[in-house]
């Protein structure tokens, strides 16, 4: 299992067996960039304008987490995906 940020701007997608992506809508994006790294919209836009585009991302993913809630939302489809990784490592079979 590989943890990588910007997968697809590395052109790294194609070296792995599955491509899971975390995502969140633009706006969501944007805020929490912001919050995160204590910048403005603009500074925001600029990290984001530099990055892979949402669609870009998601046509590379065979598994898409929203991110859009809570960690507590999320939980259960992280949960399901890990079972289904589990399996896949022991079996090579979905």
């Amino acid at each position: 299992m590989w943890v990588v940020p910007l997968l697809v701007e590395n052109g790294l997608q194609h070296q792995a067996d599955r491509v899971l992506v975390v995502d969140v809508d633009e706006a969501t994006q944007l805020q929490r960039t912001q919050l995160r790294d204590g910048i403005t919209l603009s500074q925001a836009k600029q990290i984001l304008a530099a990055q892979a585009s949402r669609e870009q991302r998601l046509a590379c993913a065979d598994d898409i987490i929203d991110n859009s809630g809570t960690p507590e939302q999320a939980l259960p489809h992280v949960a399901e995906l890990h079972q289904r990784y589990l399996r896949l490592a022991a079996t090579g079979r979905d």
